[in-house]
C-alpha cells in the first residue's frame, strides 16, 4: 500500500544545513567513528541542494555553486514546493544515511536519481 507523504506545514522551519551535518560529523567523530573531511561534507550538500534545484523542487535557488554554501546555509520548507517538500521526506533521510557511505560525486549522484525515479512511480501509483 502507499503511503500518503503529508504536506508541508504552514509554519516554517530548517529541513536541514551545513552546520547541522558538520555538527552530527564531529559528534561521531567523537563518539569513535572515521573523520569525514568537511569538504566531503559542504560536496554533499551541495549536491543534494543542487539535485532539488534542478528537479524543479525549490521555489528560489539557494545555491548555484559549491563555493556559496557557508555555515550559514540552510534548507527551509519555505524554500520547497509542495513536491519538494515530499520529496525531502522521501530522499533525504536516505541520502543523510549514506554520509559514510559516499563513493564520491559520481556514484552518489546516481542513488540520487534512482531515488528520484523510484519517488515519482510511487507518487504516480494510486492510493489504495
Amino acid at each position: 500500500m502507499k503511503k500518503k507523504l503529508p504536506p508541508s506545514p504552514g509554519k516554517d522551519f530548517t529541513v536541514c544545513s551545513i552546520a547541522w551535518d558538520l555538527e552530527a560529523v564531529q559528534n561521531h567523530t567523537h563518539a569513535g567513528f572515521r573523520h569525514i573531511p568537511d569538504e566531503i561534507i559542504y560536496r554533499r550538500f551541495f549536491q543534494f541542494l543542487d539535485f532539488i534545484q534542478r528537479h524543479g523542487f525549490t521555489v528560489r535557488t539557494i545555491a548555484e555553486t559549491l563555493s556559496e554554501i557557508t555555515t550559514a546555509t540552510s534548507l527551509r520548507n519555505s524554500d520547497l514546493t509542495d513536491d519538494g517538500f515530499r520529496f525531502i521526506q522521501y530522499a533525504q533521510p536516505r541520502w543523510s544515511n549514506r554520509l559514510y557511505k559516499d563513493t564520491h560525486a559520481e556514484k552518489e549522484w546516481a542513488f540520487l536519481e534512482r531515488w528520484h525515479r523510484s519517488y515519482q512511480q510511487l507518487q504516480a501509483s494510486p492510493l489504495e
